[in-house]
């Protein structure tokens, strides 16, 4: 009688936790909105956001590089993009991809980066590069102190691997793909 009894007592208890736990659960979301606003997480009853800010340790950006300014080449290497700007990453990020994969690269590149390099440099002659630069944050953890004091900077991390294009604002296009950067 005492095995029966105490499966019954669990079986009861479980008919009450499951809905229980449902209402609790739909109780929960009109307070997402208030809860999400001042950045809480109450697990398991909204988004787990715990792993959302780790990036990936080893991966790939695109960049974009002033090669020469009037026909003088920059004293260091001079990436545009990646900035503060993360509208520009975006559209950046769009033109890449439209050029590797030779669709509208032309129209994409005229329309979208040549304003962000006009606002940026002025109406000048300009030689730039797209390209796609690998990026190992292992190498962020050695230098973090440098990193959050502003004396490195994301492009410092930066392993150019791929140039897509490269353009001139006054004559356009200037070669085809290139491999190996």
């Amino acid at each position: 009688m005492t095995g029966t009894a105490a499966r019954t007592k669990r079986r009861r208890l479980w008919k009450l936790l499951v809905p229980g736990f449902i209402v609790l659960y739909i109780a929960m979301i009109p307070l997402n909105s208030v809860l999400e606003s001042e950045h809480v997480e109450v697990f398991p009853f909204f988004k787990w956001k715990l792993f959302t800010h780790i990036p990936d340790w080893e991966s790939f950006e695109y960049g974009l590089v002033i090669d020469a300014i009037d026909g003088e080449p920059p004293a260091e290497t001079y990436y545009l993009i990646p900035s503060d700007d993360v509208r520009d990453w975006k559209a950046l990020r769009r033109v890449a991809i439209a050029c590797a994969k030779d669709r509208g690269c032309e129209e994409d590149v005229t329309d979208v980066l040549y304003p962000i390099i006009e606002r940026a440099l002025g109406e000048r002659s300009i030689d730039f590069s797209i390209v796609k630069a690998d990026v190992d944050l292992h190498e962020l953890q050695d230098n973090i102190d440098d990193f959050a004091d502003g004396r490195l900077t994301r492009t410092d991390f930066f392993r150019p691997s791929e140039v897509i294009a490269q353009w001139n604002t006054r004559t356009g296009r200037l070669d085809a793909t290139l491999d190996g950067g």
